[in-house]
């Protein structure tokens, strides 16, 4: 299965593009790296739904939501990417963790019994990083969904807030991956305060070694806050964080490296051209774009999507989208023609270069909070410690 623009007899694209919709997630991922031709016809828009009918592989979102300090999960995917088949219909709808162990039979002085679980972060491997709540004791998770697999990890510092969390899955079979926490201690260092910076702590998970370990500490200046509803953004082989001021004024883009560290210094958002009333941070979102960071923000006459080139540190603008026919805020790419777009109480899956939707009504997550981007296949992995 070798085609290079140097062979005499190269392969038609057709066959290329059927050979390629056989394969396996991983391999799939290597393929994107042999040359531009395979990582563009990997990325169309009709590549996916045929590649996850025939492998039985899912692609999709899980959304979530908070209701009444519960919170709210439920999978969504375009038409044919769901993994179902006519010998299976395994779809991570639902997290796999059982709680029955964590209920609690009420007394006379007590209520019900409280059970939470969270997704902090998600991965295009398969695998999910979740936290479990039982009344005021938090247990970190680390699951295959589709699988049903599940595995306790040791706790980091849960005394302190979290702040954000990113998942690096670095290699599948078998598995080894990073988290990576940043969390707010109570207590403020005065000598920051003095200098008007505001402390973040930092904590990596490392599955080789199976602990935490702390990592440098993140000053960011006051005023300046991490985005509380836009997750982490894997790309480019490092991990973004958009970093937000009350006003509006200077967003900023943190790039943070597998060991817990800030790569290159912070850079500011495009310099989008429209008024001040469209500077939104509910519509002006960090997103993963073919396997670069992107930025969507919202114009009079639809959306724009920006580029990020991490050889020359600057912003590109790639795309313009009318939109307006549709209802909803863009909140990702779906591949290089399908954006992601949420309502209220659905999802849209919209194509640019015909406009065509595909809308799926959410069932019991209503008033969508985060989005985590997924992919897994059925296979079975070892998740022992």
């Amino acid at each position: 299965m070798t085609s290079s623009p140097s062979s005499s007899f190269p392969l038609p694209s057709d066959i290329i593009f059927e050979i390629l919709t056989r394969t396996s997630l991983k391999t799939l991922d290597t393929c994107k790296a042999v040359n531009k031709e395979w990582h563009d016809l990997i990325f169309e828009s009709s590549f996916m739904p045929r590649f996850c009918s025939r492998s039985q592989n899912i692609s999709g979102y899980f959304v979530q939501t908070l209701s009444r300090t519960k919170h709210i999960t439920e999978f969504v995917s375009i038409d044919g990417c769901s993994g179902n088949s006519s010998t299976t219909n395994k779809t991570p709808f639902h997290l796999p963790i059982d709680d029955s162990s964590s209920k609690v039979k009420p007394s006379n002085n007590s209520c019900n019994y409280y059970f939470d679980m969270k997704i902090e972060a998600s991965s295009k491997q398969g695998i999910l990083c979740c936290v479990k709540r039982s009344k005021n004791e938090y247990r970190y998770h680390v699951c295959k969904p589709s699988t049903k697999q599940w595995m306790k990890l040791p706790n980091p510092r849960t005394r302190y807030s979290t702040i954000k969390v990113a998942l690096i899955v670095l290699r599948s079979n078998p598995l080894q991956f990073k988290i990576i926490r940043l969390s707010s201690p109570r207590t403020v260092y005065h000598h920051y305060r003095n200098q008007e910076l505001e402390y973040y702590r930092s904590e990596i998970f490392e599955s080789e070694i199976w602990e935490w370990r702390q990592g440098k500490d993140l000053l960011v200046p006051q005023g300046l806050y991490f985005d509380m509803f836009a997750p982490a953004v894997n790309a480019n082989g490092l991990v973004y964080f958009k970093l937000i001021r009350d006003d509006n004024d200077d967003d900023q883009v943190m790039a943070i490296n597998y060991n817990g560290e800030e790569s290159f210094p912070r850079f500011s958002l495009p310099n989008y051209a429209f008024h001040h009333e469209y500077k939104d941070h509910l519509h002006n979102q960090l997103v993963e774009y073919i396997g670069k960071l992107g930025f969507t923000c919202l114009t009079p006459k639809g959306m724009e999507l920006w580029v990020f080139e991490n050889r020359r540190h600057v912003w590109e603008l790639k795309k313009r989208m009318d939109t307006e026919t549709v209802k909803g805020t863009l909140v990702g790419f779906y591949n290089a023609d399908i954006a992601l777009m949420k309502n209220y109480d659905e999802v849209v899956f919209y194509k640019l270069h015909d406009k065509s939707v595909n809308v799926v009504k959410l069932g019991k997550c209503p008033d969508v909070r985060e989005i985590f981007p997924f992919r897994s296949d059925l296979e079975p992995i070892d998740l022992k410690e």
